[in-house]
């Protein structure tokens, strides 16, 4: 009997599928469309040829448009979003920050093991000539003006939440070590500081209206004790304005959004003076679409943008990727990577220990970008401005002890740094080992094997 009983199912479930499929031949819409919930355009239905069919892509092209063309698809997924944010499956911090650290290959170091065998880059047995630029280290002590900063999230009844404290010796620490990289670019150089509040901060306020706001005071503490022409930053101040217009971090991958990205690198580029290029002069790649090739302004502005999460610009001119070690030492890379879906595509991933990105333009003029994988969707929108832009990351393995080869500053002289952006999100915490020891130790050291 459960014999006969399990054939009858598989029987109905054949004849359903068989039905729906010829529904969905017959019925469904064989161009595609546009979906508004993911805005991307739908897959429409794929052209026969020979060439499509033995390569492969006939299949591929066949069953994504089964996919998108399945019957009341957006009511299902806005229902599939709706249960998922009721259940704070959107609101994972712990789950993100183990997501956003694997997905690097990350171990963020808490003690500088890296130096551990040399003695002559302690703090005690350094020795600096008497004209030589003050170390960091002398930061340490607070100075009068110095206090502490933090990072939080605002209740509706104006209590706060606070996600991150920084004290002032650690506030005043981080500007000495600011101002060492100030005295090491040419006297028009300039440094750009943010350190973001990430989706787990964000979110919150704007997709899920758990908090009535959030805030950041660091630019506020760090500003006053900071040189000349190092500026600083905030994400919360910049974004503000842009609050009602729709999400501008992933509840997904877990980063902001490629449109939040261009809106904090255009307060960079108006300090220096420029009028950034239009978020519609660049034309983009759609994650679902990337077979269809980039997509003109004019389509993209009929989507409703801010929801897709990996859009990917076009660069505006031909941009020659080299990964960098042992100071010039070049191999040849990759200003996309669309073997990935993810956040890597941007920038080909984390890669290093250095980028070097020839863009096409003549400003006179050339970047050092250190960053977390935050700023990777951001180098597309500072490439117009310098004729190179070099990118490092300096967290854990990141910046692999066996092929750097040479100082931060020996690479900066060597790529003619004029201005320094550091752009991270606060998972790379400004109480972690990147702002603690690594920024002032690998400035004038390479890191040692072992």
């Amino acid at each position: 009997m459960n014999r006969y009983l399990r054939l009858a199912e598989n029987y109905i479930l054949l004849l359903a599928s068989l039905t729906l499929g010829l529904y969905l031949l017959l019925f469904a819409p064989k161009d595609g469309g546009v979906s508004e919930t993911e805005n991307r355009y739908l897959q429409s239905f794929p052209e026969l040829s020979a060439s499509s069919v033995l390569s492969g892509e006939y299949m591929d092209e066949f069953e994504s448009f089964l996919s998108d063309a399945f019957p009341a698809r957006e009511r299902l997924i806005s229902l599939s979003d709706a249960i998922r944010g009721a259940f704070g499956e959107a609101d994972a911090p712990e789950e993100a920050r183990k997501l956003f650290e694997e997905e690097q290959g990350l171990v963020d170091d808490e003690a500088p093991e890296e130096f551990s065998n040399d003695a002559a880059l302690t703090p005690q047995a350094e020795e600096l000539p008497s004209d030589a630029a003050p170390s960091a280290s002398a930061a340490e002590m607070p100075s009068a003006a110095a206090r502490g900063a933090a990072i939080w999230q605002e209740r509706f009844d104006g209590s706060r939440e606070i996600v991150e404290q920084f004290d002032a010796e650690r506030v005043a620490y981080l500007a000495g070590v600011l101002d060492l990289y100030r005295a090491a670019l040419p006297a028009d150089g300039n440094i750009f500081f943010i350190h973001v509040p990430a989706s787990d901060v964000a979110n919150p306020v704007f997709d899920m209206h758990r908090f009535a706001d959030w805030g950041d005071d660091l630019d506020e503490a760090l500003q006053p004790l900071v040189d000349e022409g190092v500026r600083i930053y905030n994400a919360t101040k910049i974004l503000e304005p842009f609050e009602n217009d729709g999400p501008m971090f992933s509840n997904g991958d877990y980063h902001w959004y490629v449109k939040t990205a261009w809106r904090t690198s255009n307060a960079f580029l108006h300090d220096l003076g420029y009028a950034p290029s239009g978020f519609y002069d660049y034309k983009y790649y759609l994650r679902y679409s990337l077979s269809k090739g980039p997509y003109t302004p004019e389509q993209l502005q009929s989507m409703t943008l801010e929801r897709e999460n990996l859009m990917v610009p076009l660069v505006l001119s031909p941009v020659k990727t080299d990964l960098i070690t042992n100071l010039t030492e070049r191999t040849s890379s990759d200003v996309y990577d669309f073997t990935h879906h993810g956040y890597t595509m941007y920038a080909g991933g984390a890669k290093g220990p250095y980028r070097l990105f020839e863009t096409g333009f003549h400003t006179g003029r050339s970047a050092l970008v250190i960053s977390d994988s935050y700023a990777f969707s951001m180098l597309y929108y500072l490439f117009p401005y310098y004729d190179e832009v070099l990118q490092t990351d300096l967290r854990g393995t990141n910046y692999d002890s066996g092929s750097v080869g040479a100082s931060i500053r020996q690479y900066m002289e060597q790529y003619g740094v004029d201005d320094i952006y550091f752009v991270t999100c606060h998972w790379t915490s400004i109480n972690g080992s990147v702002f603690t020891w690594r920024l002032e130790k690998l400035l004038d050291s390479a890191p040692q094997e072992g």
